[in-house]
């Protein structure tokens, strides 16, 4: 994950007035009381690295990330007390993710040396991961908030070394996700917003943060394009960076001296047009990928559902299906069954640029293998993911398997369960 490249921040106090409205960050430095102080932060920071253009890769980014704040003067830096008013914002900040408490788990992206942990605390959290791409940082983490037990349900403060984007699934799902002065540090934000989707559980919240102010943060990233490769964005840029993603922009504030963006993972993965109804024959598809990986689907003609399909973003859905069965198939073959369908292009095992499709995995053994020509109805009732291009097979089979128990464990709940008797389906 990253750390905050921008984060040194949070230790000036806030601006002076000026006549412009708005003060270039020199000029802050220099009129705060903490000027000097500001300048040698920015120093210490900078000097890691002579790179004046952001990184090509996110990879190649966490290693400039790591070099600017790696320096054992920086940590000493990060460990000063920060002033009142920024203490104060950054309660603030942890205010606006609602309903934490001691069954909460809270990741904390780009977490230096656990200025929000504190925060967290105060709120009741008691399972707190904390990460950031500086062994530095973690190392003083790791002795500012001993890690409780070897055991690793027991609740407390725990670390992890690297960049968010490769944190390991199996340490989600989390109930919050905070990225505090680091979301412009990523070179790919829909990239970091995707992963933060991913480990989210649903209902789970997201709050993208600054305690300087979104045209600080602006100024920063004009004159650190390496430090700070992207502007935060504001509503317009955030709706766009989500539309393809199960995210939902519930709060967002843009004040002088406080930027904060919170966006939750709709409960049951629940979206505006579901539920959404697909009926049509089951067609053969390319022959590549589904019976071979153990996941046998059904795949549907989209050309009749152009219509239904423009509410449906490529990507990963789960609800109810009903294939009709031969007469003399056994009668749960004929049963609503629960289903999880993946609308798109298939991009880890397609090989050209091939139509999109429809292919819906129920999950029920049927007694015969094959029903191409049979009818077969849809209920969409919620969305999981965007497509994702993987590595190779293996990754691609690991999330099928994930994004199957998702689906049927949100299928149990009751907003879902009750479509199973959707009018569409003969009963």
């Amino acid at each position: 994950m990253l750390i905050n490249a921008g984060r040194y921040a949070c230790r000036i106090q806030p601006r002076s007035s000026c006549c412009s409205g708005v003060c270039h960050p020199q000029l802050l430095l220099q009129h705060n009381q903490q000027g000097q102080q500001q300048q040698r932060r920015r120093k210490l920071a900078c000097k890691a690295t002579s790179q004046p253009q952001p990184a090509a890769d996110q990879a190649e980014n966490a290693k400039v990330q790591a070099a600017m704040f790696g320096g054992p003067e920086i940590v000493q830096e990060f460990l000063r007390p920060l002033p009142d008013d920024i203490e104060e914002r950054l309660a603030d900040v942890i205010a606006a993710l609602p309903g934490l408490g001691p069954s909460s788990r809270v990741l904390d992206v780009g977490s230096g040396t656990g200025c929000l942990i504190p925060h967290l605390q105060a709120r009741g959290v008691q399972d707190i991961l904390a990460v950031d791409v500086s062994a530095a940082m973690v190392q003083q983490l790791q002795v500012l908030y001993p890690a409780p037990s070897s055991c690793g349900n027991d609740p407390g403060v725990r670390t992890w070394q690297g960049d968010f984007l490769q944190v390991p699934a199996y340490m989600g799902p989390v109930t919050a996700i905070c990225m505090n002065a680091v979301f412009g540090n990523f070179v790919d934000l829909h990239e970091a917003l995707l992963k933060a989707a991913l480990i989210l559980q649903p209902g789970g919240h997201l709050v993208i943060s600054h305690v300087m102010g979104r045209e600080w943060h602006a100024q920063l990233h004009r004159e650190r394009p390496a430090m700070v490769p992207n502007a935060l964005p504001d509503t317009a840029q955030l709706q766009q960076l989500i539309a393809d993603l199960p995210l939902e922009l519930v709060q967002y504030t843009d004040e002088p001296d406080l930027y904060i963006a919170v966006l939750q993972v709709p409960p049951g993965y629940r979206f505006s047009a579901a539920p959404v109804v697909l009926e049509g024959t089951v067609v053969t598809g390319f022959g590549r990928g589904s019976r071979q990986l153990g996941v046998p689907t059904a795949n549907m003609d989209p050309v009749p559902l152009q219509q239904q399909l423009q509410q449906l973003p490529r990507g990963v859905y789960f609800g109810w299906a009903q294939l009709e069965a031969p007469g003399d198939w056994p009668a749960a073959d004929s049963a609503v069954h629960k289903m999880v369908m993946n609308v798109g292009r298939r991009p880890t095992v397609n090989t050209g640029d091939e139509a999109p499709t429809i292919e819906v995995h129920v999950m029920h053994k049927y007694s015969h293998e094959e029903f191409y020509g049979a009818n077969i109805r849809v209920v969409v009732a919620g969305f999981v993911r965007p497509e994702i291009r993987f590595s190779g097979l293996p990754q691609l089979l690991a999330r099928i398997k994930t994004d199957t128990g998702i689906a049927k464990s949100q299928l149990d709940e009751p907003a879902a369960a009750a479509l199973r008797v959707h009018s569409s389906f003969k009963q």
